[in-house]
């Protein structure tokens, strides 16, 4: 039995507050049930564990004075122990409080030497009362030095309140005159201590704030049999006391009522942080609380105290005139109080790190949206669909401030029904104007009041309350969000705290953007640049090109330039990517290429230093394939070498196949001081020299791709055509394999010995 009441099952005394109430609860059910011989030993052993003690001995005064044992614990056979346990026993009923031996060595009493004689290093000894009558004692012995805690002496009056009751309960009739009386005493002791323990149960068990108030508020009102009551908690925005639960009340009641700290009795409560009474409900004039009825007869309102501060206040009720509360009634609802306030503390501090990671998640979602992209009109989007979610908004403008003027400007807006030009700025613009001035967001429950930021859309919107945020970057206001609901709302705390985060990163992601476009508007003018204008007329040559773009920024190009009276130059290359980096590096190449190509005539030294002079950029992980030849037009030969770039096709006409420019080296950027081989090649009249990137062979439809005898075919087919023609007709048959539908850039240049 004693494994079921007071131990875990594999004999380990409980050690958390919630287990020992269970036990103590378990005891009660026992204590009301058991034969008196039994029970007697199971409370000995039960409050030995508890107690972490050896020896325990339980005493009951018979015949109104003597006392003999009634249930022990432990090795108590031992005659010295005995005798120090019986004077430890009549020690404490004669001083009706307890008796503590710390250390019975250094104590000169009778019990204290009696003690030391048998082992015994320290006791400790409460009387068993009911009412103010002693009916015995309990005396816990400790072999081993030990201070017994306030929490132990509580223990253990725990324990001799309940014994004491079994023991009045089954003493004769004479003895208990007014048995009655007492009976109901020690009965609501131990009510006391289930409330104790359905609330710490609750406390345990659950995170959930609204639940645990509710049982609370339950518990306590069949505690001291209230009609009605509430729980009321000082609001961790206003500061105002609001009811977070309640029985007997309206729920109008409930929703409205909002206490001002220091007004009515629970304001009084809260302010000086002390419990109150009220046993006149009538003729106090503290209770004035809007709830007040006027049948109710008395009132018990006490603190929800934390260390630092007051959270909330528990207040009871009754309306019989019968019934009123007393202090012991205050008493239990203050114990309640206190294991509440931990609780609730507990319970706002899960709830305020739960926010936190909501908060994070919703961040960090912005953030992925807002860097996924440099597009500043997509961005602009984006970000009205996040802002959007983020606050629960029927409508959201977005205004930009310009970066020279300053003047305002719509980015983006979503959630009205007019289609009206101007509508958006027109409904958003005189809230972004007091942001410009204020520099601050802007919160308003109702802009119908006062009615300044009131416009015709948004009266025929129905729009009523509305949220302003500031996009900032490095401080300067770049841009602002403007939110309207259709509802009259305050905004959440958690929604308020995130809206600092919220416009930092969206004033960096919009400067960033804008950025992006200038250099992107530079690049797109570069790329522009890059393909020559116009083809120099060479004679001995006649060239064709074709340029397919995709992007309106990229990498590929190609050149041709004049290196000797007799040798001409020509260039095709790719740089990796296709944005404004790509472009700048591109325009680099181009130059540099061009630089070499006049110093040398040696088309594998030109691609060398190129690729010398573009490792030494460490800042830049920049990849280049490039292919540069040089025609000498006196000797008919092609002296060439090959950066990885896509192989240029010979075609000859009347030969059985076309072949490719053999070549080998690596792409320019990825090692310096790379050797890249060069080789040469004869050229005769009627040859047809197709230079490419590899946009052309690697276009596809599914998992088929152009390649190389489709390039071939097309040049086959117009071989006796023009150069611009042939170049012409290898890009018509592209655009017809792919159906419009390219994924890359693609430059050819066709070169036809005449």
């Amino acid at each position: 039995m004693l494994n079921g009441i007071a131990q875990a099952g594999d004999g380990t005394p409980p050690d958390d507050r919630q287990s020992i109430l269970v036990a103590l609860s378990n005891l009660s059910k026992l204590l009301g049930a058991t034969e008196a011989d039994t029970t007697f030993t199971t409370v000995a052993e039960t409050a030995a564990t508890l107690l972490r003690v050896e020896r325990l001995v339980i005493f009951l005064k018979r015949d109104g004075e003597a006392v003999s044992v009634v249930g022990t614990s432990g090795a108590v056979d031992d005659a010295s122990f005995a005798l120090g346990a019986r004077q430890a026993a009549e020690e404490a009923l004669m001083e009706t409080g307890p008796v503590m031996l710390t250390n019975v060595a250094a104590e000169k009493s009778v019990a204290a030497r009696a003690f030391a004689r048998s082992g015994v290093a320290s006791a400790l000894c409460v009387p068993l009362r009911v009412g103010r009558a002693n009916v015995g004692a309990i005396v816990a012995a400790s072999d081993t030095l030990r201070t017994f805690s306030s929490s132990d002496v509580e223990l253990l009056h725990t324990v001799a309140s309940q014994t004491a009751l079994k023991a009045w309960r089954d003493a004769p009739e004479s003895q208990t005159q007014d048995k009655a009386e007492l009976i109901r005493l020690a009965q609501r002791k131990i009510q006391e201590l289930s409330l104790i323990n359905q609330v710490s149960g609750a406390v345990s068990s659950t995170l959930d704030l609204d639940r645990l108030l509710d049982i609370a508020l339950e518990q306590s009102m069949l505690a001291v049999e209230a009609d009605t009551g509430s729980l009321m908690l000082v609001h961790e925005e206003t500061g105002r006391l609001e009811i977070a639960a309640a029985r007997g009340l309206s729920q109008r009641t409930v929703q409205n009522t909002s206490q001002q700290i220091g007004t009515s009795v629970a304001g009084w409560v809260a302010l000086h942080g002390e419990s109150v009474l009220v046993s006149n409900a009538h003729t106090d004039s503290r209770f004035s609380m809007p709830f007040y009825r006027d049948d109710i007869t008395s009132a018990a309102s006490v603190p929800l105290k934390t260390k630092t501060e007051v959270i909330g206040v528990l207040n009871v009720n009754t309306t019989r005139p019968d019934h009123m509360f007393d202090e012991r009634d205050l008493a239990l609802l203050g114990t309640v109080a206190n294991e509440l306030a931990s609780a609730i503390e507990n319970a706002r501090l899960y709830a305020r790190v739960n926010r936190r990671t909501k908060q994070l998640d919703s961040l960090l979602s912005v953030s992925k949206t807002v860097t996924s992209t440099l597009n500043i009109d997509e961005l602009m989007r984006r970000l009205t669909d996040e802002v959007t979610k983020l606050f629960a908004l029927d409508a959201c403008v977005l205004i930009l401030l310009d970066d020279l003027s300053g003047r305002l400007r719509l980015g983006y807006g979503a959630g009205i029904k007019t289609r009206r030009r101007y509508a958006y700025y027109d409904l958003a613009s005189p809230l972004a104007a007091q942001v410009v001035k204020t520099r601050s967001r802007l919160v308003i429950k109702d802009i119908r009041n006062p009615g300044k930021y009131v416009t015709e859309i948004s009266e025929r919107e129905g729009l009523r309350s509305a949220v302003c945020v500031p996009f900032k970057n490095a401080g300067k206001l770049v841009g602002i969000a403007v939110g309207f609901t259709r509802d009259v709302r305050v905004f959440r705390k958690s929604q308020r705290e995130i809206m600092g985060p919220l416009g930092e990163l969206a004033g960096v992601a919009i400067h960033n953007a804008r950025v992006y476009r200038q250099k992107y508007k530079m690049a797109e003018i570069l790329t522009q640049r890059l393909m020559p204008s116009t083809i120099p007329g060479i004679e001995g040559l006649d060239i064709g090109h074709k340029f397919m773009p995709v992007h309106e920024v990229g990498g590929d190009y190609y050149d041709f330039l004049k290196v000797g009276p007799d040798e001409v130059g020509i260039v095709m290359a790719d740089v990796c990517g296709h944005d404004v980096e790509a472009a700048e590096y591109t325009s680099m190449g181009k130059h540099v290429i061009r630089a070499y190509a006049r110093e040398h005539s040696s088309p594998a030294r030109v691609l060398g230093n190129t690729n010398d002079l573009i490792c030494e950029d460490t800042s830049a992980e920049v990849f280049i394939s490039a292919f540069y030849g040089v025609i000498d037009l006196k000797n008919r030969k092609l002296r060439y070498a090959n950066a990885g770039c896509e192989r240029p096709i010979v075609y000859r006409p009347g030969e059985a196949k076309a072949s490719r420019l053999e070549s080998d080296g690596m792409l320019l950027g990825i090692q310096a001081q790379t050797s890249f081989g060069e080789r040469e090649i004869d050229l005769k009249t009627g040859d047809i020299i197709t230079l490419f990137t590899d946009g052309l062979t690697e276009a596809g439809v599914d998992k088929d791709r152009f390649g190389d005898d489709r390039v071939v075919s097309a040049i086959a087919e117009s071989a006796r055509f023009s150069a611009q023609e042939i170049a012409d007709s290898i890009s018509y048959s592209l655009s017809d394999f792919v159906r419009g539908q390219m994924a890359d850039d693609v430059a050819i240049v066709v070169i036809k010995i005449v």
